[in-house]
């Protein structure tokens, strides 16, 4: 398996042919060529379809603490043609906002649980925007400043920006997740190709 690099709101993970089938190959010298790309394609898409399923749990149980059903929304996955034997599964997305890590209001802030268990966010509040939006956010800048209106003393809690945690980019680019994937492609790739091999030849 091939990891593809990190790039913003992207990470790739690249199953090809050049990585795996030589080992199961070695042992059958006589298949017959066309055999052979077919069982690749098959056994790559396979594969693939496994590895998304694989890194939603992976993910969450690395403690990005989401929904596994949130989690493939981000995932998609291309398969291998005979013209180009490389399967991929590809997280895109960008950073989720903070109110989905199970966020709630405490007299310090705002706790949520992501990565290393449950933390507070100091000064942080929930609010819902006039569009509906729900989020976590917090006061930046000179907020609270005096505003003097008319002859009125009013008080502004003006700007707020809202938080955000991790992306699913971000959780697939994670090491013990990786490390997962790797074994799952070493373990199930090469038994899948000689399953493949030994259907088209009957």
């Amino acid at each position: 398996m091939r990891l593809g690099l990190f790039y913003g709101r992207f990470m790739a993970i690249k199953i090809d042919v050049k990585s795996n089938i030589d080992s199961v190959l070695r042992d059958m010298q006589r298949v017959e060529a066309d055999v052979r790309q077919k069982a690749t394609v098959r056994a790559l898409n396979k594969v693939i379809a496994q590895v998304k399923t694989d890194v939603s749990r992976q993910i969450r149980d690395a403690g990005y603490n989401l929904k596994v059903s949130d989690i493939k929304k981000g995932l998609a996955t291309f398969n291998a043609t005979s013209g180009n034997l490389t399967a991929r599964c590809v997280a895109s997305g960008r950073p989720i906002p903070l109110i989905r890590y199970s966020a709630r209001e405490t007299s310090k802030g705002v706790s949520v649980s992501v990565l290393n268990g449950r933390k507070v966010i100091s000064g942080a509040f929930i609010a819902t925007m006039p569009s509906g939006h729900k989020g976590v956010y917090t006061r930046t800048g000179n907020a609270h400043k005096k505003i003097v209106k008319n002859g009125r003393t009013t008080w502004s809690g003006l700007p707020i920006k809202e938080l955000f945690g991790p992306s699913i980019p971000d959780g697939m680019a994670n090491k013990a997740v990786q490390d997962s994937l790797q074994r799952l492609v070493d373990d199930k790739f090469p038994s899948i190709l000689a399953q493949q091999i030994k259907y088209l030849m009957r």
